[in-house]
């Protein structure tokens, strides 16, 4: 009786093993996938506990017919209680080996093809291969051909887990894999099951069932039960332990999937021979099951096989290295089969191979069987919704929400809104937040339409060269630039309305490719009468979706073509107050040099309070008159345009002067001359500004300025010295800017440092100009090309450099030592008060707290190089 007990007790434990094969799959499936996973689980052990009363336990134990199959106990009704608790430990057995397929074929088959697999699996497959190994157990002595040779397979190792898996293998084959899994050129995509904690779940029992399902197989409970299940305790643990690490060294962390796996890989290695080893071998058994056990699931990846839960690798893997194991480590004595080892590795080899032909040829020719009737994987859309619903109606809060994003994705609808049933669950919460990008997303889109519909330019989209270059969509000011309405425009080709570059008519693509690359262009337009116009436009790429979308700003430019004739023609006159102006500069600088050649001995800070006194006078005279000058041009112009609109057709002699003052180029010229008056008057201001602060350095403004466009306004103000040197060709400026950041400064005074540097530096071409070293009628100097460049650079994240250099005829090395001493100069008498270069010292050095010093090699030119800190 105690027997028996211990029988009915073990088939339970393999009874609630069934919790942990539902536990485990559901969780490593996805969640759209997880009830039919549980649902697979539990008729699968329905259908295996009827079938196998039915008819596989009269196969697998009833009496051998020559070794091959059972003759009796069909419908089996045992006459004893000894053999009823065996044929219900055995039916667990049988529920066991048929839920290993669930996994593997997970999230793609159809369920009724999966309960045809159920049929065959345990009416058939299992009950045939098992009546070869374990015919005549119950009794203890062996009856199966498999068995009489010596085959030893304690509890299972191939009898249920390499049946289960190769069986598991054949039907993958005949599904095939799940969409997306593998790709071509590509990693196999791994895909997260939906949770782990509840797979975890599913291993601990498993586990416990485990100590049923091996410690039952022993029939009885005698001594040899508890080094059985200490054997399986430590083999699972050991296959757990070694997975973790090959999972660490492999993939950096310790992948809970791989841990769940060689666990049950060690257990599954640990059944055929845990009645026949010692607890250390155990270990060994497990540890390099679970080993195995991963090497053939990456094995099984490369060929493509998707096994969802990696049953495969884990029951036939580990299930063959747990059956050659028997032969390896299994104790002679306790097998009692009277071979020797090499004689029991190659029984044991027989009955891996036998099992395999059996379980996967069987399988895979009744799928194939099947297929021609019904088809065994679901359509690629019932697989995209998932398996809960496709195949049960099991309709939850997520796929309504996923249902809703679906709609909305097709119909580009922002004003639907996700219905929230119950605010305060998982997907309620994601569906409010949802709703509310949506909120922020469609005012973000009547934002940008309220702007498109308002702004001033002709914005245009359009299709690609490959659908029509077709207008979709346009704003109001693009209809009115055209001539016609909105609605007008919709649908025609774009180059209707603008002409392409001739060259290219024929490839609107090449035409495109060209407009994309080179931003702003100037084309022709037709309006929709056909007339002409100048348009400026610039053409952008995005994508709506997958599909390549074009946007076209454009604007009419006939008024600003119209302008430039007509500021040409004031060419002449804006160049004649531009001489006065440099006139009247050069007089203001004679004075300057008077007062500081006067004021000298009187003291440098009283000195230049005077000659910003005197300069003050002049140039707000000057800077007085400018802006009455600009305003005298406008109204030229604009009399220009009077007369252009309204005599469209002027006499001969006016069309022959227009032509002659080159109208067009005046009007492009006009601006800049005027912009140059200003800047030059507001410049000199600021110098006078500099001067009268100079003996109170304190009251200049400190703050972040540019140095290259304070090197460039200087520049614009010596353009005309730069420009007109000596009547000859001009000094060529080179540019070397690096990109500096703004740095807190006095911008006044640091322009008034340029200014002198630069102005020294055309004064010494200059000076070099009239001794002959540029005199192209000397046979002897060779010609050279007036030059001052002008880098700047970042030295570090504390300091910039700016530094000015010309190609004149540099310093004497007994003047550099006192270049920056007051009243000292290089220049003649009456062309230099010494102050220029002690300014801009006590400016950089003492003011902003920098360097500055000048380098010079006689005949080769000289170099100012100013260092201040970036603050």
């Amino acid at each position: 009786m105690l027997d028996i007990r211990w029988l009915v007790i073990c088939s339970a434990l393999i009874l609630q093993m069934q919790a942990g094969f539902m536990c485990l799959e559901s969780g490593l499936t996805r969640s759209k996938n997880s009830i039919n996973t549980a649902a697979k689980n539990i008729i699968d052990f329905g259908v295996a506990i009827i079938l196998y009363w039915v008819c596989g336990f009269a196969l697998m134990f009833g009496a051998s017919k020559a070794g091959w199959i059972g003759s009796t106990q069909f419908f089996a009704n045992p006459d004893t209680p000894q053999l009823t608790a065996f044929l219900v430990f055995q039916t667990m057995f049988c529920s066991t080996a048929a839920t290993i397929i669930s996994g593997a074929v997970a999230e793609r088959i159809k369920f009724n093809a999966y309960i045809w697999i159920v049929v065959l699996m345990s009416s058939l497959v299992y009950p045939l291969f098992g009546h070869w190994a374990w015919n005549g157990l119950e009794t203890g002595e062996l009856q199966g051909w498999l068995g009489q040779l010596g085959f030893v397979d304690f509890a299972g190792s191939t009898v249920v887990h390499s049946v289960g898996a190769w069986a598991a293998l054949a039907a993958i084959i005949q599904v095939g894999p799940r969409t997306g899994r593998f790709t071509n050129n590509q990693p196999p995509r791994r895909i997260q099951g939906s949770n782990l904690q509840f797979s975890v779940l599913g291993l601990m029992l498993l586990w416990f069932g485990w100590f049923g399902f091996n410690g039952g197989s022993n029939l009885v409970l005698n001594d040899r039960v508890p080094t059985i299940l200490l054997n399986t305790l430590l083999s699972g643990a050991a296959g757990l332990v070694s997975a973790g690490l090959w999972s660490t060294w492999r993939y950096k962390v310790p992948q809970v999937e791989v841990l769940i796996n060689g666990c049950l890989a060690g257990l599954v290695a640990i059944t055929a021979s845990c009645h026949a080893v010692t607890p250390a071998l155990a270990i060994v058994i497990g540890a390099t099951g679970a080993i195995i056990a991963q090497w053939f699931e990456k094995f099984l990846e490369r060929w493509q096989i998707d096994d969802v839960v990696g049953a495969i690798a884990v029951h036939g893997g580990a299930g063959v290295w747990g059956t050659l194991a028997v032969a390896l480590f299994g104790q002679v004595e306790i097998l009692g089969t009277g071979l020797s080892r090499y004689s029991q590795l190659g029984v044991q080899i027989l009955g891996i191979l036998t099992a395999f032909e059996l379980a996967f040829g069987a399988t895979f020719f009744g799928l194939s069987l099947l297929r021609r009737i019904t088809p065994l994987k679901v359509s690629r859309a019932e697989e995209k919704a998932g398996m809960n619903i496709s195949e049960h109606g099991a309709v939850s809060e997520m796929y309504e929400f996923l249902q809703f994003i679906e709609t909305q994705a097709q119909s580009y609808d922002l004003s639907l809104r996700a219905t929230i049933d119950d605010p305060f669950t998982e997907v309620g919460l994601i569906a409010d937040r949802y709703n509310a990008m949506l909120d922020a997303l469609e005012n973000a889109l009547l934002h940008t339409s309220a702007i498109v519909q308002t702004a001033i330019n002709g914005i245009i989209t359009f299709t690609p060269p490959t659908a029509g270059l077709k207008i979709t969509t346009a704003n109001p000011s693009a209809a009115q630039i055209l001539g016609c309405a909105v609605e007008d425009l919709i649908e025609l080709p774009l180059d209707r309305f603008i002409q392409w570059p001739t060259e290219w008519v024929a490839d609107k693509q090449l035409t495109l490719s060209s407009l994309l690359r080179k931003g702003h262009h100037e084309l022709v337009g037709y309006r929709w009468d056909q007339s002409k116009f100048p348009l400026e436009a610039s053409i952008a790429e995005t994508h709506l979706g997958q599909q390549p979308l074009y946007v076209v700003i454009f604007q009419d430019i006939t008024d600003r073509r119209n302008a430039r004739l007509i500021l040409q023609r004031s060419r002449d006159q804006l160049q004649h107050k531009n001489a006065e102006l440099e006139e009247t500069l050069q007089k203001l600088k004679q004075t300057q040099a008077q007062l500081v050649q006067t004021e000298k001995m009187s003291g440098l800070g009283r000195m230049v309070a005077g000659v910003a006194h005197e300069i003050n006078n002049p140039i707000s005279f000057i800077y007085g008159n400018i802006q009455p000058a600009m305003n005298y041009a406008d109204d030229l112009l604009g009399l220009i345009q009077q007369y252009q609109i309204h005599c469209s057709d002027p006499p001969a002699v006016i069309q022959d002067y227009t032509e002659a003052v080159d109208l067009e180029h005046l009007q492009a010229d006009f601006p800049r001359l005027l912009q140059s008056m200003r800047v030059g008057a507001e410049r000199i201001r600021e110098i006078v500004k500099s001067l009268r602060s100079f003996s109170h350095l304190d009251e200049a403004e400190f703050k972040y300025s540019r140095l290259d466009h304070d090197i460039d306004s200087t520049l614009m103000i010596l353009q005309n010295r730069l420009s007109h040197f000596q009547d000859r060709s001009p000094i060529n400026v080179i540019k070397d800017y690096g990109d500096l950041p703004k740095i807190r400064c006095y911008p006044g005074q640091l322009n008034q440092v340029f200014m002198n540097i630069m102005n020294n530096a055309i004064d010494a071409l200059e000076g070099a100009f009239l001794v002959n070293n540029w005199n192209k009628n000397s046979a002897e100097t060779p010609q050279k090309q007036p030059e001052i460049q002008i880098q700047t650079r970042v030295l570090s994240p504390e300091w910039v450099e700016v530094a000015i250099a010309d190609n004149g005829p540099g310093i004497e090395e007994k003047n550099l030592s006192k270049i920056f001493d007051p009243f000292f100069t290089t220049k003649p008498v009456g062309r230099g008060t010494g102050l220029g270069l002690s300014i801009s010292y006590q400016i950089i050095v003492q003011r902003h707290h920098g360097k500055l010093e000048c380098q010079s090699i006689v005949g080769q030119g000289a170099r100012f190089v100013i260092r201040l800190p970036n603050q």
